[in-house]
């Protein structure tokens, strides 16, 4: 689709790095987390996480915890500043560190906008398997995810349906949202098979799990329990709170950012309590409350700022960070969607968040679009070339070339053309075509190019498969996890 520029991730590349806050900035805000941790405390319940953090030292009153500063900083000291995150079939993908990054698909929506109807509908299995090999295809969508809001299967085991989908259609590695403990211990099962076992799996994870706080400063049990499960199993664990300023935050960037920092490293401490050095990904996703619609936005200009502080705030604690881009909040696949998109991707791009997903969300995050996936496809691309490195030596001054050709010359047929044309980007979907092929070709607009792309790799795109055997015995943890919970059907 796009020129060999199209890579995966910005591994490797030379790029410019946005900043907002200055390095006083930063300190006062890792200062406001530290005091909140210890003074205000957070609400954390869980009997093992209790018993950790009373034996390091943190004051324990009830259900509310208080974290002392240092513990926080040995936590911060002991977690990996680097991740490697591999393939189903055990090629690095992803190195999660610094300011490398990756875009990933969406996550838990209830509906879907079927490329080939246009209809928007809820969710459905066959749309899981689509996503997976659509993302499989695409070439700067380093990762997918196995979304839990599958309409058709019971919602008990739609988790664990999505990711098996995932596992068996793409060969990419997957960000899983297991609802329940026990669907974290079968989505690990899953994975294993998909590579080989545990020890492979431990070895090059395919497999990140993602758990949350509650905002303001809540620890879910089940949260907790799948935490201190992925710190013991060496599986990278996303652990990130999703909240709103004027909702579940104070009405200010500042203050949204410490609180959710504080929600972050809080886990981070009971995390590193249970496994020294167990990998983990900090984050946050910082929206906005519109006070007109009720709605929280994933597509207001203080969500992307947010996300580019909370980013900021990783690199301030060298931590391999979450973030978000790719998401609107339109209802459907228009110019809005698009601007919003390209607008958080280059946001995400320039701060250096890492593990970037949520790509193909639109409507505030009810509704997923094949179609938006394809064209952040080509919208990251763009950004990658856009902000490559520029090489400066003999070979890319050309003088001797422009000496050669001199003062009203062409180059076209120079050799140094033919040596570098190919390093330019060229677009797979936007049109650079004259008015007549324009009108020869219909008119097509370009949300036709990308719907008629998209139905054409969910139809082609032949991924590479599993043996039929281990595809089988992923299928059929799912089985066993439905005739668990519903014995008679």
């Amino acid at each position: 689709m796009n020129s060999g520029h199209g890579l995966a991730g910005s591994e490797g590349r030379i790029k410019p790095i946005f900043r907002i806050l200055t390095g006083e900035q930063r300190g006062k805000i890792a200062a406001a987390v530290f005091d909140l941790l210890e003074r205000v405390g957070v609400k954390l319940t869980e009997p093992e996480a209790q018993t950790l953090l009373h034996g390091a030292g943190a004051r324990i009153k009830g259900e509310r915890v208080h974290i002392p500063a240092h513990l926080v900083e040995e936590a911060i000291k002991s977690a990996p500043q680097r991740i490697s995150i591999y393939t189903r079939g055990g090629k690095r993908s992803m190195q999660l560190e610094g300011t490398s990054a990756y875009y990933g698909a969406h996550t838990d929506a209830p509906d879907v906008l079927d490329p080939f109807t246009h209809e928007r509908r809820p969710c459905r299995e066959e749309d899981v398997r689509r996503n997976a090999v659509l993302i499989d295809a695409l070439p700067n969508i380093s990762y997918t995810t196995a979304s839990g809001l599958v309409a058709d299967r019971p919602p008990e085991i739609a988790d664990r349906v999505s990711l098996a989908q995932c596992l068996i259609n793409s060969t990419k590695p997957v960000l899983a949202m297991p609802v329940t403990f026990q669907a974290l211990t079968d989505c690990q099962e899953m994975a294993a098979l998909a590579v080989g076992g545990e020890d492979v799996l431990r070895a090059r994870p395919v497999l990140i799990v993602y758990s949350e706080p509650v905002s303001p400063l809540v620890h879910p049990d089940e949260s907790v329990r799948k935490l201190l499960y992925c710190a013991e199993h060496e599986i990278p664990l996303v652990y990130t709170p999703y909240a709103a300023m004027g909702g579940t935050a104070p009405m200010s960037q500042a203050a949204i950012i410490a609180q959710m920092c504080a929600e972050s490293l809080s886990g981070l401490v009971v995390h590193q309590l249970k496994q020294r050095g167990a990998t983990f990904i900090f984050g946050g996703m910082p929206s906005v409350m519109d006070m007109r619609t009720t709605i929280f936005s994933y597509g207001a200009p203080e969500f992307q700022l947010g996300n580019t502080l909370m980013a900021e705030m990783a690199h301030h604690f060298a931590l391999p960070n979450f973030g978000t881009a790719g998401t609107s909040d339109s209802q459907t696949f228009d110019g809005q969607a698009v601007l919003e998109a390209t607008s958080s991707c280059m946001m995400a791009y320039l701060t250096g968040a890492n593990l970037i997903h949520d790509v193909g969300l639109l409507g505030n995050a009810t509704v997923v679009m094949p179609e938006m996936i394809v064209a952040t496809d080509e919208i990251v691309g763009m950004i990658h070339h856009l902000l490559c490195e520029v090489p400066v030596n003999d070979e890319t001054l050309a003088l001797n070339v422009i000496s050669a050709v001199g003062p009203g010359g062409e180059f076209i047929t120079h050799a140094h053309t033919l040596r570098h044309f190919r390093d330019v980007w060229y677009p797979g979907l936007l049109y650079r075509g004259s008015a007549k092929a324009w009108d020869a070709s219909k008119r097509r607009t370009f949300e036709q190019r990308v719907n008629a792309k998209t139905c054409e790799l969910i139809e082609e795109h032949r991924p590479a498969r599993l043996p039929e055997d281990v595809a089988e015995a992923i299928e059929g943890v799912v089985a066993r996890a439905q005739a668990a919970l519903f014995p008679l059907s």
